[in-house]
């Protein structure tokens, strides 16, 4: 996972296709279990082009990169629609989470 992420930053899938800008960390305040899809951070990525959200599990940022500054995710858009990135976490809905605002 990337240890540094700025606000506006952008997130691209693991095809080449960007999925918008990060605004948010959102921290999960209770029971962290990644083999129940149970992850300890998501970043909201606002995608400018369509008015949708996401909101992308941390693990799945694999690196920043150099000549760009892109924010490159292991998985595919199509990978992230079938996760359903598009909605927002329950423990997020349900109060259970710590918002991190990003350095710009």
């Amino acid at each position: 996972m990337v240890t540094e992420i700025r606000k506006k930053d952008e997130v691209w899938t693991a095809d080449d296709q960007k999925l918008g800008q990060a605004q948010l960390l959102f921290h999960r305040t209770g029971e962290v279990n990644p083999a129940l899809l149970l992850f300890a951070t998501y970043l909201e990525v606002e995608d400018f082009d369509y008015g949708e959200n996401f909101y992308v599990p941390t693990d799945f940022i694999v690196e920043r990169q150099v000549d760009t500054g892109r924010l490159m995710l292991s998985k595919k858009r199509d990978e992230a629609m079938q996760l359903t990135w598009s909605r927002m976490p329950d423990f997020v809905l349900q109060g259970q989470a710590r918002t991190e605002e990003l350095p710009e």
